[in-house]
Order: structure tokens, then sequence, then C-alpha cells
């Protein structure tokens, strides 16, 4: 382990002009942004890390976001170096609108240089199905998301949008961007290997497609934690393993569809 480190970190760049191209997964909240991470390295040779043994799955792709301070585990120069190091087009993954105004001032002008380097792959989802999917999996660890849905999808964050209005902000905003390479989530994954090989040409990545192209999901609450302990890259959305998510028909009223369309 210690001479795999020491041969990994003999590869960190010393600065973003040694590191490959990057490629930003720009999605919102429960929208394939692990799905699309993972199939990405799953097909395109380009983007599998080298990973230490046992090391974190999450290490696998660089967390943008996580330049903020406000985190558990803040993300520092020197780490996203080391990430972005791990494979010829390293990963991103954001969950923040194109104005990336939650990057802590003094890692702005770091994120800006790594932002004009990096290709863009945004994934939208159908907003209906974000609503149930993100319902489900903050009610794990936010006792204010444990409400019915009817009343969660009206909660409003700090600018006063509800979440569908805060859903569809981030899409327009990320589709009014220049240079965005955009896929809905089914052509994502119902039409894998076609879009694949589109993404492929105008991302300029050399396809391998797998069998099959979508990785599986991840069931159950012990594979999760099985794949985490073995370092398994094959799925890294843990998030709400074990947990069923229940169809928009399901838990839209008449009122909440009518709510949503408005917002």
């Amino acid at each position: 382990a210690v001479r795999a480190e020491s041969a990994i970190l003999e590869r960190r760049p010393r600065s973003l002009d040694d590191v490959g191209t990057p490629i930003v997964v720009a999605t919102h909240r429960r929208s394939g942004t692990h799905l699309t991470i993972d199939t990405l390295r799953r097909n395109f040779p380009e983007c599998r890390p080298r990973m230490l043994p046992l090391e974190n799955q999450h290490k696998a792709y660089l967390n943008i976001d996580m330049f903020d301070d406000d985190v558990v585990e803040p993300m520092t120069e020197p780490e996203a170096m080391r990430i972005l190091g791990k494979s010829a087009r390293p990963t991103i993954k954001t969950h923040a609108e194109p104005s990336f105004g939650i990057i802590e001032p003094r890692f702005r002008a770091f994120v800006d240089d790594l932002l004009e380097r990096s290709s863009t792959l945004c994934i939208t989802r159908d907003g209906r199905k974000v609503m149930c999917s993100l319902w489900v999996w903050r009610k794990r660890f936010d006792p204010t998301a444990d409400v019915p849905f009817s009343e969660f999808i009206r909660q409003t964050d700090a600018h006063g949008r509800s979440r569908p209005r805060e859903w569809a902000d981030h899409v327009t905003a990320w589709l009014d961007r220049p240079g965005v390479v955009h896929y809905g989530f089914d052509d994502f994954v119902k039409q894998a290997p076609r879009t694949l090989g589109e993404i492929g040409e105008r991302l300029g990545l050399r396809l391998e497609l797998a069998e099959p192209a979508i990785p599986p999901a991840v069931r159950t609450r012990s594979a999760a934690w099985l794949a985490r302990l073995r370092g398994d890259l094959t799925g890294t959305n843990h998030h709400a393993a074990g947990i069923p998510t229940p169809k928009p028909d399901e838990v839209f009223s008449p009122d909440d569809n009518a709510f949503f369309a408005r917002e």
C-alpha cells in the first residue's frame, strides 16, 4: 500500500498544465450524477483513475463543491491536484449552478482556471422524479424533510425558492451556458450505446463499450457497505440504497402537479 501510494504521489501533476482535460459532470441532486460518472469510468479508459488499495470511492473524482468551508471535510488544492492526477481525463462532480457561488473566495482563482480548462457534460432528469428521489434521500439525514410530500416540495431555500423552482433555475442556468454538452437522463440510460458514442466524439474520448454499458444499481445497504470496504467503483451512488423511491403518480396530487408546473 505504501509503495502504491508513493507511485501515485509521484504522478501528482505540478500544475493544471499537467492535467488532462477534465470532464465536469453537472447535475441537480438526484439526477444521475454518480450514475453518469460511473458510466464514463466504465466505458472510457481515459476516465479510469488509479486508486490506492481500499481508498474511498469518492476520491475517484473531484467534488468541486467541497471547496466550501461549511462542509465536513473541505477540499484543498493539494488534494484536488492529487485526484486530478489519477486519470488521463479526470472527472469533476458538481451540483452547483454555473456561477459556482458556493466556492470559497480563496479558491476561486484555482477553480475558475480549472473550469476554463474543462469540458462540461450536463445530465437533466424529469423534475417530478427528482422531487421524489430528493424526498426519500433527504429524509435519511434531514428532519425537516420528514414531512408529507406536498409540504416537502413547497419548502423554500435561503433565496425563498420552492424545491421545484430551485430545480428549474438550476436546469435553466446550465441550458443557457455555452459549450455545455446536454443529455436527458432517460436518453443517457435507455440509449446508452448510442449516447456514449456521441459523448465520446464530442469530448474526444475513446469508447470501449462495456456490457452492460450502464453499471448495475447498488440495491441494498449491505452491498453499499461492502462496495465501500472493497473500494469497488462499479457503482458509487449509495445514498438511498435499499430504500424504494415512489413514482410521481404515487405522490403528486393534482394540486401538487399544478404547483410544480407553475414553479
